[in-house]
């Protein structure tokens, strides 16, 4: 979005607006949406159950006109989720609708498709993508068909000129044993605002039984992962809980119990290894049991079992253990890495191709800023020596080297090899990289040359609660409150639209004057429940 925002103003003068359909051009050929267009794969066939089975339309996306350009973005959501504030919208510290930006009011020179890429053809310059439309044309399909007569999703041709990816990643699941069915992750506001309701339901359940197992699992609460997300919604939903026990009769604070899994030896390693350990120990001082270097075996049974041997039954498991590419990456035909991101040059377009772009985390970005610190650090370091008729040439290759290794404490996607060090899959890359995209995109439409992306590093905030946070910023470090106010400074000076800072930080004063909301909305999860209950499909849980 952030990329499709800042072309948005760039190519004001030059964007066409889609054209929309009039009752004129009604015989024209256009794609009913209410029928599916033949899937690439899987041609229409004598076979085919359907009476009249699909057939080859035309795509309804309009290529631009000669004397315009059209920007499309094509996304899940019609809108754009601002990671950051997921844990204190999870706290309930912020309403949900302020945490995502709408795409259309935001970007009203665009044309947003609301539906996902299958495939990309890029020699062809066309994308294969399904719609809602698409999906429902394919249920009805369906039932239709019958049972047991089962087909390819139904496809869209989407063409393009110029081809930006930016899918973000997924959550990095293993196969850990009963994490499919009892996990949950924390990356969408969806997944955010249903731990807040399950978190609030298992006091509820704690309060009403005398089950000292049923209670316990449900006052046990496991993370499972140390980073940015891990650590911000424990802490966040640790606050959250521990201040909602004050209006349970029969529950305290110290019932509750909340356990992080991280298998590596310390905890936000973003920060630095000294608040780092500040970190820790504040969520030691908490009474959350933290737990290094361990890992998670199985959680079958809903019953956390970890690697130094203790069970945990529990009925909250939440997986924030790293993320990976998306796979559509692998759909496209592109060069990638061995880790499955996007091999991208420093100008942001995909390594030996023409026409695609990426950026944020499915880009393997060249860091040309912690190669230029390691060849200055090499170059002091050679200054040291003795300088004879070879020392010249190994002093070069130790630069070359250098620069390849990444020393000097340049940052390093994990992984990737022993090339040059990459970019980092974070939010601070991500939306600079965006701008810089959006700006060798305009430049190249205009003919001239892209430029190189360089940042500098900013540092590294995060929360551990209401009032409490870290912060390693510019080489100054921070705790505390003042770390926990710059956190909040910083993300609010980046979420998009002046819309959303405004009621962002609206919500956050009148939660400094008023309780915090202890609500909650789980029946959200099943909106139909008491209407099929009073039509008689689903019986009453009292009922006999």
């Amino acid at each position: 979005m952030y990329t499709a925002l800042r072309l948005q103003r760039k190519l004001k003068q030059r964007l066409s607006e889609a054209p929309r359909p009039t009752p004129a051009s009604a015989s024209a050929p256009t794609l009913d949406p209410t029928l599916p267009a033949a899937s690439p794969s899987q041609p229409p066939s004598r076979s085919h159950p359907l009476a009249h089975p699909p057939s080859p339309r035309l795509s309804p996306f309009p290529l631009p006109s000669a004397s315009g350009i059209t920007i499309t973005i094509l996304d899940p959501d019609p809108y754009m989720t601002y990671q950051p504030f997921l844990p204190e919208a999870a706290a309930g510290s912020i309403s949900p609708r302020h945490v995502v930006v709408p795409l259309r009011r935001v970007l009203p020179r665009c044309q947003v498709i609301v539906g996902e890429a299958r495939s990309i053809d890029h020699e062809r310059r066309v994308a294969h993508i399904t719609t809602l439309a698409t999906a429902e044309a394919d249920a009805a399909r369906a039932a239709q068909a019958g049972p047991g007569l089962g087909h390819e999703p139904s496809t869209l041709e989407l063409p393009y000129t110029e081809l930006v990816l930016a899918p973000g990643s997924v959550s990095r699941t293993l196969p850990v044993p009963g994490l499919a069915e009892h996990g949950v992750g924390f990356k969408t506001v969806e997944e955010a605002i249903g731990l807040r309701n399950h978190v609030l339901e298992q006091l509820d359940i704690a309060s009403s039984t005398r089950d000292p197992d049923v209670r316990d699992a449900a006052l046990t609460f496991v993370f499972v992962g140390g980073g940015y997300a891990g650590v911000e919604a424990l802490a966040e939903l640790e606050d959250m809980a521990r201040y909602a026990c004050r209006y349970y009769h029969n529950i305290d604070p110290d019932d509750l119990r909340f356990l992080l899994v991280e298998a590596s030896d310390r905890i936000l390693p973003e920060v630095g290894e000294e608040m780092g350990g500040y970190a820790l120990r504040e969520l030691r001082a908490r009474n959350i049991d933290v737990r290094l270097g361990t890992r998670l075996d199985s959680c079958e049974g809903r019953v956390a079992a970890l690697s130094d041997g203790s069970r945990h039954p529990t009925r909250t498991l939440v997986w924030t253990a790293g993320v990976k590419p998306h796979p559509l990456l692998a759909r496209t035909g592109l060069p990638l890495t061995s880790r499955g991101r996007l091999r991208c040059e420093t100008t942001l377009r995909v390594t030996g191709t023409e026409h695609a772009w990426a950026a944020g985390d499915a880009a393997a970005v060249p860091d040309l800023t912690a190669m230029d610190e390691a060849r200055r650090a090499a170059h002091k370091g050679a200054a040291n020596e003795a300088h004879d008729e070879t020392g010249g040439r190994a002093h070069d290759d130790t630069v070359s080297r250098a620069a390849l290794s990444g020393v000097a404490g340049a940052p390093r996607a994990a992984g990737d090899g022993a090339g040059p060090p990459l970019c980092a899959p974070n939010a601070q890359h991500a939306v600079r990289q965006a701008r810089c995209l959006a700006d060798n995109v305009a430049a190249v439409l205009e003919g001239a040359e892209p430029t190189e992306y360089r940042h500098a590093y900013a540092g590294s905030v995060a929360s551990l609660g209401l009032h409490k946070g870290v912060a390693h910023v510019y080489g100054r470090k921070f705790k505390g409150y003042p770390a926990w106010f710059m956190h909040r400074a910083y993300h609010l000076s980046r979420v998009p639209t002046f819309n959303r800072k405004a009621r962002v930080l609206a919500e956050w004063v009148l939660s400094g004057l008023f309780k915090r909301e202890i609500v909650s909305l789980g029946s959200l999860e099943h909106p139909r429940a008491e209407f099929e209950m009073a039509a008689g499909t689903v019986r009453r849980p009292d009922k006999d």
